[in-house]
């Protein structure tokens, strides 16, 4: 064992790498990526897990807020879930910073990077983030522990983890996969890319996302959830930030009609999505009602994205481990996807070195990534318990409880 694989340059197959890398460096890491391709890249946030990966790679939290965009997360503000006109806050911080100045606005690069023009600011009590911006602080030069958690422009993410990967010894190399070899015993051997060129690997990472190209040459079967969570169409967008009252420090999701709309701070722009059920509105009509949400009026959005609640019957099988969206899927509600990457990630170093004296340390990693999906469905599909009636959506509750 010595070359290890991983094809897809999205955050999974980076954070896969980094997190190998930092746990067996004496292994060589190659990352395949395509620019044909691409990634997702709607803009994300963090969930607890992100600070454990952050610190576990070596990443500090000043350059990543300055080289990605970051805004601090310090939870979610759902908006008419229970019933229209009601909300509820998901904090993701276990104590109140301690407030000075209750009610200025403090540019974050005050606090860090002197910068004038960086209009990122900080507040420390929910109910009024939701409803004035209005702000305090602590010190958090000094101290950063009020919030770990953080919103992404997701391409400048991904540009800042392939600066780790130099540090790191970790090689990255651009080729589009046109084929896979497959030894006697059923495992990839190679992959053969555009240029009939041969890429050897001994352990292959498949992160290419809703395509999954190298589980599906070893016959992963897909297993659909469907009937549990019905949403299954995204269509994204970004809108200007509105600076008079300064960013806020937390998503935002608020029920729509025939699903949810995400409202995500970066420090330059915010990205927006509405997720929804096509059985119940088209895709014209889900835009129009977004615009009317945001009031904009926007022609066409920057991503049209299907997608079904799903995962892989074997997340490893053979000498290939999915990660990511290629592993499986939920939807975003609740930021899970990063996290799941991540917590697939450390569960594979646990069980690889085992896995090198017996294969049958894949099934107990498959049981175990099998049981965190559901228990995240559970979790997510406890969102959609609401009182509302106002439209067939909300009506009819088309899901199975699981």
């Amino acid at each position: 064992m010595k070359d290890i694989i991983v094809v897809g340059g999205g955050t999974a197959g980076l954070i896969a790498s980094l997190v190998f890398k930092s746990n067996f460096p004496c292994y060589n890491i190659k990352v395949i990526k395509s620019s044909d391709i691409g990634i997702v890249g709607v803009g994300e946030g963090s969930t607890e897990h992100w600070d454990f990966f952050q610190g576990k790679v070596g990443i500090d939290h000043v350059n990543l807020i300055k080289e990605t965009d970051a805004t601090v997360k310090y939870g979610i503000l759902f908006k008419d879930w229970k019933e229209k006109n009601t909300s509820y806050a998901h904090s993701l911080i276990l104590e109140e910073p301690k407030l000075e100045n209750n009610g200025d606005i403090i540019l974050f690069n005050q606090l860090i990077f002197q910068d004038k023009n960086n209009p990122y600011i900080l507040s420390g009590n929910f109910k009024k983030w939701a409803e004035t911006n209005s702000v305090g602080y602590n010190d958090l030069s000094l101290n950063f522990s009020v919030s770990n958690q953080y919103h992404f422009d997701t391409h400048k993410l991904n540009d800042f983890l392939k600066k780790k990967f130099k540090k790191n010894g970790i090689k990255i190399e651009d080729h589009y996969i046109k084929d896979i070899n497959l030894d006697d015993k059923g495992n990839i051997s190679s992959l053969i890319n555009d240029k009939k060129e041969i890429i050897k690997g001994d352990f292959f990472i498949d992160s290419t996302g809703f395509k999954r190209l190298l589980s599906s040459k070893l016959n992963s079967k897909f297993v659909s959830y469907q009937k549990y969570l019905p949403m299954n169409q995204a269509i994204t967008l970004s809108t200007d930030l509105n600076l008079d009252k300064g960013i806020e420090p937390y998503t935002k999701a608020t029920a729509l009609s025939s699903g949810w709309a995400w409202k995500i701070p970066t420090q330059t722009r915010y990205g927006n999505g509405y997720v929804f059920c096509n059985n119940y509105i088209s895709s014209d009509e889900a835009l129009n009602e977004f615009n009317k949400h945001l009031k904009t009026n926007i022609e066409k959005v920057a991503k049209d994205i299907k997608f079904e609640a799903g995962r892989l019957d074997k997340f490893w099988n053979k000498n290939c481990v999915s990660i990511g969206l290629s592993s499986g899927f939920i939807e975003p509600l609740e930021a899970q996807s990063i996290g799941f990457s991540i917590i697939q990630s450390f569960s594979l170093v646990d069980y690889f070195k085992a896995w090198l004296i017996n294969p049958l340390a894949s099934e107990k990693y498959n049981q175990e990534m099998i049981d965190s999906f559901n228990n995240t469905v559970d979790y997510i599909q406890l969102h959609y318990f609401s009182k509302r009636k106002d439209s067939k959506f909300w009506k009819d509750k088309p899901y199975e409880i699981t």
